[in-house]
């Protein structure tokens, strides 16, 4: 999470059971039968021999980590194979290491439930690693930043990180890399909404890439060198049968030199020497000139071999490739329709026909393109060499937003609108940064004491006092994942992607996104990663305090399902409720919860780029055109939000005389950050488990005794 003021969201470019601990000293059970039961005699009999287990030294975990990532990110492979066939060749490849020769090897159950470990705990520690960075003050160097890593670590989860090793091997591997930059990393100092980007990467060759490289064909021209430095080179090793074949098949009669030259070229063919007695009598008639003239003979047709093929290159040889074509598209016809169409007086099409085609009201589009011709040079109307003026600002919003409202190519807007290729790419890049330069403050901001009293006031009309909104991960496929990665980006079965961790209120509107992890992690792997919490720990939010069946809480939670751990921050649903206020209770979590389920479905359904797998092969273009969609879809709501049909009236939480059980402190407005002390004091009560049980208790009585009757 950035330091400054406004900025409420950090997005990214960065299973579900714990797997057995093997160990632990603590045993473990499988299937019915527990440590206090008494075996049958059946299973004394036949149960084989207990086999000692061994410990996993440093040497082996590296090695079993190595054979992960290479069969992993096997170019050819990948991780399109059953789990079975994956889980084999890593212990081949584990148990073939030249490091282990003479020791026992290791079965494919204790690989896999070994690295299991090493994921969840390697996984964990980068979350911890991640806070210490952006905790990191000046003067503390690596060294001290590892420290206070370990120590966040052993102060969440109550044991001391044993994996570091482990951690040193997979830290500079893409799924398990750094998502935050250390200070003094970066150009210039983030001011506003800052984006957390990854160092750039530079895309690995594709399978299919390589193998056509291979097989590329060499330009004409290139090919015609090569042939021309051949033939030069192997001037004087030209092969002489080729020489004889022609003679041999010469109609004419021959000369006495083309005679002589053809029977010096058969002796050297069939006995390796210039002279054969057998033809004594006709070369006796030579004399030493007549075999000089020979000799010049061949280089003469050598050299008449070499201008014909000389010739003939320079024949074969093609035109000199054509210049783009440019075709007149006539853009003033595009804006003049345009125009017509939408925003004359006289429009062709009505104000509905609008919303539903830009996805936004005519008055919210016309001050996104003001605003943009104002401050973004790229939109702004500018005359060619000639005079004549290039395309509108109309026209370049208008093709952004068709890109992302309906995902299509990005020539589709060439017919109407007169854009071409080229030209609408460049236009969705622009839209998007201007986007977020200009309105990111404002729509993905953190949420004010205004905003959060609203948030508490709405939370205790639905029956959950001190409930702020509810949080979820929602997975974006990537399409054009480069096949070096897929290993990372892909879970199970499923194509590669990316996750969006989001918080969203009853309106819609979205309070926080975390964007940029692999989809391999699942939503406890992201909360590990997640700065949701950071301003809390950090002292920057305003202090909350509300009242539940008698009792006082000072933490907001959010509404989650059954993955997320049992804190205090977080309150989920009953599984298998018993008893009526039980079944209460969760039907209302449940129906409650599905506000940020709403808010991912009319994210995709107004952007369908984003609804569509990701076309970008760049990381950072399609985390700017996610956050640009947000900023969007939070503008909408904005616009929207007066016409909605709530249960709630907003006039009411705006007065001061309010009766309520929830309150906001005002924050004290000094800027000197809490003590580390202070900070694990606030990490250790969000993640209270008891205090989240009392409160779960305290909300189910709530809801029993304010909705019990109508049910």
């Amino acid at each position: 999470m950035a330091a400054n003021n406004t900025s409420y969201v950090n997005l990214l470019f960065s299973q579900s059971q714990s797997p057995v601990d093997l160990d632990s000293p603590e045993p473990f059970w499988f299937g019915t039968q527990g440590p206090d039961a008494s075996p049958t005699v059946e299973s004394a009999v036949e149960s084989p021999v207990r086999k000692e287990r061994r410990p996993w030294s440093t040497k082996e975990d590296k090695i079993l980590i190595g054979a992960w990532l290479n069969t992993s990110k096997d170019a050819v492979v990948s991780n399109e194979q059953k789990a079975a066939r994956f889980w084999s060749r890593i212990v081949d490849y584990y148990n073939k290491s030249p490091q282990l020769v003479g020791t026992v090897p290791r079965e494919l159950g204790q690989c896999k439930q070994r690295w299991a470990r090493i994921n969840e705990q390697v996984c964990k520690f980068v979350g911890c690693y991640d806070t210490a960075l952006r905790e990191q003050s000046s003067g503390q160097n690596d060294d001290d930043v590892m420290i206070a890593a370990l120590d966040n670590f052993s102060n969440q989860y109550s044991v001391k990180f044993s994996m570091e090793h482990a951690w040193r091997e997979l830290r500079h591997d893409q799924k398990w890399s750094s998502t935050y930059l250390a200070k003094g990393s970066g150009k210039e100092k983030r001011k506003g909404v800052e984006v957390v980007r990854e160092e750039e990467v530079v895309r690995p060759v594709g399978v299919k890439a390589a193998k056509a490289a291979t097989k590329k064909k060499k330009s004409v021209a290139e090919e015609s060198l090569s042939q021309i430095q051949v033939i030069m080179e192997l001037k004087d090793k030209l092969s002489k049968q080729k020489l004889l074949d022609r003679l041999l098949a010469k109609k004419d009669p021959l000369t006495e030199m083309e005679k002589a030259l053809q029977l010096k070229l058969m002796c050297v063919e069939v006995t390796g020497v210039c002279w054969s007695l057998s033809h004594s009598r006709d070369t006796k008639k030579m004399s030493s000139s007549s075999s000089d003239e020979v000799e010049e003979r061949l280089d003469e047709i050598i050299d008449d071999i070499i201008d014909e093929t000389y010739i003939n290159i320079l024949e074969d040889q093609p035109s000199k490739p054509k210049k783009r074509a440019y075709i007149e598209r006539d853009r003033e016809i595009g804006h003049n329709r345009l125009w017509n169409d939408y925003f004359s007086e006289d429009a062709t099409f009505p104000p509905y026909l609008f919303r539903r085609r830009f996805r936004m009201n005519k008055e919210l589009f016309l001050r996104i393109v003001h605003r943009l011709s104002e401050h973004v040079p790229f939109f702004q109307q500018r005359r060619d060499a000639t005079g004549r003026f290039g395309l509108s600002p109309l026209q370049k919003c208008t093709t952004a937003i068709c890109l992302l409202a309906y995902g299509s190519a990005a020539d589709a807007v060439d017919e109407y609108l007169r854009v071409g290729e080229s030209t609408s790419i460049s236009c969705l890049k622009n839209f998007n940064e201007g986007i977020i330069q200009l309105f990111g403050n404002e729509y993905l901001r953190r949420p004010t004491e205004e905003d959060l009293q609203r948030l508490l006031h709405i939370g205790e009309i639905r029956g959950f006092p001190g409930m702020v909104g509810s949080i979820d991960c929602m997975h974006w496929r990537w399409k054009n994942c480069p096949t070096a990665w897929k290993g990372q980006y892909t879970r199970g079965s499923t194509k590669p992607s990316i996750v969006l961790e989001a918080v969203a209120s009853q309106d819609l509107w979205i309070w926080h996104a975390f964007f940029g992890l692999p989809g391999t992690l699942n939503d406890i792997n992201v909360l590990d990663r997640s700065p949701v919490f950071d301003d809390i720990i950090q002292g920057r939010a305003p202090r909350v305090e509300y009242v539940v069946n008698g009792h006082m809480y000072n933490l907001a939670y959010y509404l989650t399902d059954g993955i997320y751990p049992n804190w205090l921050t977080f309150i989920q649903s009953i599984s298998l409720p018993q008893g009526p206020k039980a079944e209460l209770f969760a039907k209302l979590q449940e129906s409650t919860r599905k506000d940020v389920e709403r808010a991912f479905g009319v994210l995709q359904a107004r952007f369908a780029i984003v609804k569509n797998p990701a076309l970008s092969w760049d990381q950072q273009q399609i985390g700017m055109t996610m956050r640009a969609c947000i900023i969007l879809h939070n503008m909408i709501v904005e616009n929207e939000r007066d016409g909605y049909d709530t249960q709630y009236d907003p006039s009411e939480f705006e007065e001061e005389d309010v009766a309520s059980s929830s309150r906001v402190h005002k924050s004290s407005g000094t800027d000197i950050p809490p003590s580390i002390n202070e900070m694990r004091a606030t990490r250790v009560q969000i993640r209270e488990s008891e205090i989240h049980h009392q409160l779960k208790n305290d909300l189910i009585e709530n809801i029993w005794n304010k909705f019990g009757d109508e049910n």
